[in-house]
């Protein structure tokens, strides 16, 4: 099945924001690290200006994209399979690394499903600085991203249809942008091996091990608790929104989502029979 985004045109205005205490787009204050920005800022400018002794950051690759569609996992498999990367092993700000970060390599490797709000601010930096952005957009069958649950709140459900809604909107919107590459949980577990091709060709990366051998090189530091558990990558995941224990959720999201089907057809993904009779 192809899960791929329907083109937008490029006179399509862009889409409201979500609430800022959802979106966060501008980070809170955290003592010491805000009071140091400005030091690393300078510190970063200039090292990519040569006026300071470090690797100059040339491309920043962003993973952003609907909440638990498999941004992490994504991650996990880059960082362990590919060389001369500049990886954090958790979730990092796309902007914050930009224009702050330390200065190692000259490719960097940040993941922040929430980033996705922010794609033309972070393509804007770097153009004005001389580097470049590349996005890899996350996505999965709305259903079981709206009946995925998270290590932080294991009791409910992680991501709300309102919410939902407002991924679903910029991640339409930025689809058409020759800086983004969509990519499907789907495709992502059933065919790593083409995904990884599909990413280092699109982002210049050199593969250091296959996808399909990552768990033998999964960083010391990385952050494995949004992926519930390591395990090689697998399907049996993939129709989980399916199971019965869902099924008063899944009634409730084709209740608060009634374009749903629309939704589906138009994201490449099928729906129940009964739902397409009852539709």
């Amino acid at each position: 099945m192809n899960h791929s985004v329907p083109p937008a045109p490029t006179t399509c205005p862009r889409p409201d924001f979500p609430p800022e205490t959802m979106a966060r787009r501008k980070p809170t204050f955290q003592f010491p690290k805000t009071l140091l920005q400005p030091a690393r800022r300078w510190i970063a400018k200039s090292t990519d200006q040569g006026w300071l002794p470090g690797t100059p950051l040339e491309r920043q690759i962003v993973i952003c994209g609907f909440p638990r569609s498999g941004t992490t996992l994504l991650q996990l498999l880059l960082e362990s399979c590919t060389r001369n990367l500049g990886c954090f092993g958790k979730e990092r700000r796309a902007l914050e690394i930009a224009s702050a970060g330390r200065r190692s390599h000259a490719i960097v490797l940040t993941k922040r499903p929430k980033d996705i709000f922010l794609i033309p601010e972070i393509a804007n930096w770097h153009r004005k600085n001389g580097s470049q952005a590349l996005f890899i957009l996350m996505h999965r069958d709305p259903r079981a991203v709206l009946t995925s649950k998270h290590f932080s709140s294991p009791r409910q459900y992680y991501l709300s249809c309102s919410d939902w809604r407002f991924f679903h909107q910029h991640w339409e919107w930025s689809g058409y942008r020759s800086d983004v590459l969509s990519i499907s949980y789907e495709m992502l577990t059933s065919s790593p091996a083409t995904v990884q091709n599909q990413i280092n060709h699109f982002a210049g990366l050199e593969a250091d091990c296959s996808f399909l051998d990552f768990k033998a090189r999964v960083p010391r530091n990385f952050d494995l608790r949004a992926l519930n558990g390591l395990r090689q990558t697998e399907t049996s995941r993939i129709s989980s929104w399916n199971a019965p224990e869902h099924a008063q959720r899944i009634t409730q999201i084709y209740h608060e989502l009634p374009d749903l089907p629309d939704i589906l057809t138009n994201m490449g993904y099928q729906q129940p029979s009964a739902m397409r009779s009852a539709g």
